[in-house]
């Protein structure tokens, strides 16, 4: 009675460490790589958009025209 007791401690055991040491890892990474990449997807929408919402803006101005001649400034002392 008291070695099943052991036997099943031990493989208990050894099936708990395998998890915790290599399998929970791999699923939070996973999580983890998953969520930043959904959130860098949200990011270049809001740059795009940003973007798209500035052209139009940049496009309706007008470029400055410059009327007269360049006058040299020379500082005086």
């Amino acid at each position: 009675m008291i070695f099943r007791f052991i036997f099943w401690s031990i493989i208990i055991s050894l099936v708990l460490r395998f998890v915790m040491r290599f399998l929970f890892p791999v699923i939070v990474t996973k999580a983890a790589n998953d969520k930043l990449a959904q959130l860098q997807k949200q990011m270049e929408d809001m740059q795009r958009q940003a973007n798209a919402n500035a052209q139009p803006k940049q496009a309706s101005k007008a470029p400055k025209q410059v009327d007269g001649d360049y006058i040299e400034y020379e500082e005086v002392k």
